[in-house]
């Protein structure tokens, strides 16, 4: 009798070593980690309204940067629109001065009215001095007419599109503010199994942002 007690032993173990190998269950995936967190996310984020940018930025050239804290931007929208400004006021000016030049051709057959006109207001616009610019023809006149009114109408579309350029970009900076680019990380490390592998071990790391 005590020849078949070694034997059955063996046969015992056996049974138990393939229970535990077809029978295996995925251990349960320990809930506690090790969190890594730097001292800045005690920190509040400032968010910002993408519509409340906007808007100031369509009320108020340059308050939508203002808004966004983007300071240095606001002299860029205030420099280029005041810029734009002078620009246009100095073609208008020069379309004016040639459109009038045009009425007096076009009503007087002498240069009586020409002359006085050009010198007070000629020199701005022409390095041609008072009598060369009565001489010019009816033709030539109309050519730099109508280059001032083109280079105006230039400046006025030029501006319209800077101005609604400022309002895209604080409308664009108020939307990438909402993302998450600061310096509040967390680094998580825990155990982990793998599925295709039952008695495979080792560790993850999961970084959060």
């Amino acid at each position: 009798m005590h020849k078949l007690i070694f034997p059955l032993l063996i046969f015992i173990s056996a049974c138990g070593f393939t229970q535990d190998t077809f029978g295996y269950k995925k251990p349960t995936q320990i809930k506690k980690s090790i969190v890594v967190k730097d001292s800045l996310t005690a920190k509040k984020k400032y968010t910002l309204n993408p519509k409340s940018a906007s808007l100031l930025s369509t009320f108020i050239p340059g308050a939508g940067q203002i808004y966004n804290r983007k300071y240095w931007k606001a002299p860029i929208v205030w420099g280029g629109l005041i810029s734009l400004y002078f620009t246009y006021d100095f073609y208008n000016r020069q379309h004016s001065f040639y459109h009038q030049i045009l009425i007096y051709k076009d009503r007087y057959t002498n240069n009586e009215y020409i002359v006085p006109f050009a010198e007070k207001y000629g020199s701005e616009f022409s390095k041609n001095s008072a009598e060369e610019i009565s001489k010019l023809s009816k033709g030539d006149v109309q050519l730099l007419n109508d280059g001032a009114k083109n280079r105006k109408q230039q400046v006025i579309i030029g501006t319209s599109i800077f101005y609604l350029f400022q309002i895209v970009d604080a409308t664009v900076d108020a939307h990438f503010s909402q993302f998450d680019v600061s310096e509040d990380l967390s680094l998580k490390i825990c155990p982990a199994t793998f599925l295709n592998a039952p008695f495979a071990q080792g560790i993850k790391l999961s970084l959060n942002f």
